[in-house]
Parts: C-alpha cells; sequence; structure tokens
C-alpha cells in the first residue's frame, strides 16, 4: 500500500464539525464521532500539493475554470462509470445540496410537489421545503433489511404539479448502488410520466467491488434530457470543505433556467482553491482513490463480522457503496430516543439520529465507516457492551 489509511489523523481543536461540533447535536463533545459524513483522513498528496501551488501564486483573486478541469471531469466519468457527455453539459454548484436547491427552484414552482425515496439525506426535505415546495414521500421498500424501489407507488404519486423526483443515487443511508435493471425501469417510468429527475451522486466513486455505479443519465438520451445530475470529488477525496461540485445537465434548456439561478444568487463563482483541487482529484488521484476503496471495503467487512457477531439482534443490509452504514436496533425494543440515549450516554459514541431521515428511521442509526479501523474496533465494541446492558422483552 502506497497510502497509510491506519495512520491516526489528529482532528479535535481544528474547527472540525464531526470532531468540534458534537455539543449542540449530542450535548456533549467527550464522544467518538461516527456521524458527520468525511472521513478521518487526510486529503490525497497531489491534491495538498495543487493547494499550496495555487496559495504559492499568492493572488486568489476571481478565475475562469480552465479547459483541462472540465476536460479532467469528462475523463472521470467515462473512465470510472462509462458516461459521456459534452462539455457544454457542465454547469457548477458550491455543494451537491446547494446546487439541488438551484435546480428545485429553476424548474419546478411554489407549491409543487417534490418526490424523495425515503429513508434519505435530510437535507433532501430540507431544501424542498426552504424553496417553498412541499415533500412528498415514496417510501423505499424494506424486504427483510435489503431496501429497494417502490416503482408503483411512484407512478401514483406522479402529477402535472408533483412530477419531480430527488434521486440518492448511490442512496445514502440504505448503502444501495441502483442497479442498472432497476434504473432503467426508473427511467421508463420518467419517461411515460413526463417526470423531471435530480440526482444526488455525490457518492458514486464509494462503491464497492461487488457492485457498480451506473449514472442514471446514461441509461438513455431520455433519462439525460430529464436529469439533472450532481457530482463532487469532496466524498471521493475528502475534501467537502472546499465546497466545489458540478451539475451535468445535458439539455440545455434546463442548463439555462438551472444558471439563472446560480447568476440570481451570484453563486456562478466557485472556491478557487476547490477548482484546483477538484482538477488535481480526478486527474492525478485515482490511484489513492483505489486504496482507499481496498481499505473502506476491509472496514466494511469487519463491520458486518462485528454486528453479526456481537449484536446479534442488530440488523445491517450488506452495503454495496458510501462509508456511512445504516443499522437496524430495534431488534433490542430500541426507539429514538432509548436509542439514542444508549449511544451517547452509555456507548459513548456520535451516530447520526435514524429519525433524522424520515419517521422510517426510528430506531435505527447511521454510523461512518470512514476512519481507521482501530476507532472503528473500539466505536462498534462501545456499542456492542452498551447493548449488552438492553433488556429484550
Amino acid at each position: 500500500m502506497k497510502y497509510d489509511f491506519d495512520k491516526y489523523l489528529e482532528r479535535r481543536h481544528t474547527d472540525c464539525e464531526k470532531w468540534d461540533g458534537m455539543k449542540p447535536e449530542f450535548g456533549t463533545n467527550d464522544l467518538l464521532p461516527f456521524w458527520v459524513a468525511d472521513m478521518d483522513f487526510s486529503a490525497p498528496p497531489k491534491i495538498l500539493e495543487a493547494i499550496h501551488k495555487k496559495v504559492d501564486q499568492g493572488a486568489l483573486g476571481y478565475l475562469v475554470p480552465r479547459k483541462s478541469l472540465t476536460r479532467a471531469i469528462q475523463n472521470w466519468e467515462k473512465k470510472r462509470h462509462g458516461w459521456t457527455f459534452s462539455e457544454n453539459a457542465i454547469s457548477w454548484a458550491p455543494g451537491v445540496i446547494a446546487g439541488m436547491s438551484f435546480a428545485v427552484m429553476a424548474l419546478t414552482k411554489p407549491g409543487e410537489g417534490i418526490i424523495v425515496q425515503t429513508p434519505v439525506y435530510p437535507h433532501f426535505y430540507d431544501l424542498t421545503n426552504y424553496a417553498g415546495r412541499h415533500v412528498v414521500e415514496n417510501p423505499l421498500i424494506n424486504n427483510n433489511g435489503h431496501f429497494t424501489m417502490d416503482l408503483k407507488g411512484l407512478e401514483k404519486l406522479v402529477t402535472p404539479t408533483c412530477r419531480t423526483l430527488l434521486l440518492c443515487s448511490p442512496q445514502n443511508p440504505t448503502m444501495r448502488v441502483w442497479t442498472r435493471k432497476e434504473l432503467k425501469a426508473l427511467a421508463d417510468l420518467a419517461k411515460r410520466k413526463d417526470m423531471l429527475i435530480i440526482t444526488d451522486e455525490i457518492h458514486q466513486d464509494l462503491v464497492y467491488s461487488d457492485a457498480k455505479h451506473i449514472c442514471f443519465a446514461s441509461i438513455s438520451d431520455d433519462a439525460a434530457m430529464r436529469t439533472v445530475t450532481l457530482i463532487a470529488p469532496s466524498k471521493t477525496f475528502n475534501i467537502a470543505g472546499l465546497k466545489a461540485s458540478v451539475a451535468v445537465i445535458p439539455n440545455q434548456k434546463i442548463k439555462a433556467g438551472y444558471e439563472a439561478v446560480l447568476e440570481r444568487f451570484h453563486l456562478h463563482d466557485l472556491n478557487i482553491l476547490g477548482l484546483a483541487a477538484m482538477e488535481a482529484g480526478y486527474t492525478h488521484c485515482e490511484d489513492w482513490l483505489d486504496e482507499l476503496l481496498a481499505y473502506l471495503e476491509g472496514n466494511r467487512d469487519f463491520t458486518e463480522k462485528f454486528i453479526k457477531k456481537n449484536m446479534p439482534k442488530a440488523k445491517m443490509d450488506h452495503p454495496e457503496g458510501t462509508y456511512i452504514f445504516w443499522i437496524d436496533f430495534r431488534g433490542y425494543g430500541l426507539n429514538e430516543k432509548s436509542l439514542q440515549e444508549l449511544l451517547v450516554k452509555k456507548a459513548k459514541v456520535a451516530l447520526n439520529s435514524g429519525v433524522s431521515f424520515g419517521t422510517a428511521g426510528d430506531g435505527f442509526a447511521r454510523i461512518n465507516i470512514g476512519t481507521t479501523r482501530a476507532q472503528l474496533k473500539e466505536g462498534l465494541e462501545r456499542i456492542a457492551e452498551a447493548l449488552k446492558t438492553v433488556k429484550v422483552k
């Protein structure tokens, strides 16, 4: 291994939300954090070099994205995911959720319904409500812990004023990597019902060896022309704080509407360091990502085995992607309140609350395994010991 992911990186007292921002959420900072979705690993050396080089130039003024950056994005998507699109399809966003918000504001009307497949990343609810639209839930089907889309239920929800789906792919928090067959069925439905798809594919690069990410817009020409795809190097290379994301919008009419919102809020210019990091990542850091994925897959396998052996009444589906795993603790008779109390007060760990992903998350929690194996082991051991105190009826 060229890169050492077992090396401990001290993140306390570095203005890090994950480590220094627990008190408002959990009442204390004295916990092992497994909540915020960033990793306890240094960014790739080539990205740090690119940032240092840009800083050493001295001036950090306005910039024009270079052709080499757009080519790097295109080449990355083609090589890693088999998706090709023209340079004219590329636009920008200061973050994936920000880009989804701009798309909702540009392409839907106040009061319209926005469909979300729950449980899902909490900001899907927020961005919809803040835009003056309303959430329409299309719950995923839970087949003994394995989640699938309810396309029959989805079709019944689509109307002329409720035809936009916020798609999460790979899915956060259920760890699903949608198959081509599943996405093709969704694309067929979208064509039949004239839907708009706004898709969060921020975790597209974090998929394990037994799964394959398929970009929704690559399913067909029709899918491409009705989709706004948000991608970013932020999760891939652990650089979320640099606030630089990409919107891929092949339909030029839709793209024009999206960019009108960027202009309205004067957000068409991105962070100069973020774009330097993006280009370096997509150009020079594929080997780093491959080693990261191997390490995370080891963490995944360790977590699966540990839960089966030491938390027998908990359930976790086989994770196909992401480093944020969805655990069902209901077998211990725990609900939202009792589970969080056990995790915080007895186990002394910080996991994301299940109900923040929707009411279906009651009794669940999301754990971030993007850390050293040693810290992951300690956290899981703390949880297992705390669960031993639970009296199951």
